[in-house]
């Protein structure tokens, strides 16, 4: 048992909280391993007594499965927070490809204009409305526009 030590000491420990403190300053994904552990340990204890455990603690009898509900939910919590960073790095993956289109698309019109294109008027009007809408919205940098300003 890999924390029979440190369970043993706790168990005798005068401080009720002691081993609540403890066990929550465990990592999460050990702690229902733990829960085991101390089952097993306090059945070993009692027996060594001649005590029935299941008379001396509330709701023994339905332990396991609150441990296995517990290390559900844990193991529920670590797939959500995996699942957050991926779809932010999906997210992040997808803003680039958004932001190297704008550029794209941005000198795009810098060479119509520059090259005096048959659309250069249109491209022009449209220059216009884009450089606008950053400032609307708090982004324009002029150096992004400098070949047309």
């Amino acid at each position: 048992m890999k924390y029979r030590k440190k369970l043993l000491e706790l168990i005798f420990d005068e401080n009720e909280n002691a081993m609540l403190e403890w066990l929550e300053a465990q990592p999460i994904l050990e702690q229902p391993d733990i829960l085991r552990e101390l089952k097993e340990l306090s059945e070993e204890i009692a027996n060594e007594n001649g005590d029935d455990i299941s008379e001396m603690v509330e709701g023994y009898d339905t332990f396991d499965e609150k441990i296995d509900l517990y290390e559900d939910a844990v193991l529920d919590e670590k797939q959500a927070e995996a699942n957050l960073v991926m779809a932010q790095e999906e997210l992040d993956k997808k803003m680039l490809e958004i932001d190297e289109a704008v550029i794209g698309v941005r000198e795009y019109i810098m060479d119509c204009i520059v090259n005096n294109e048959d659309n250069a008027d249109a491209m022009r009007e449209l220059a216009e409305k884009i450089m606008q809408s950053e400032k609307d919205n708090d982004i324009f940098d002029p150096k992004n526009w400098s070949r047309i300003l």
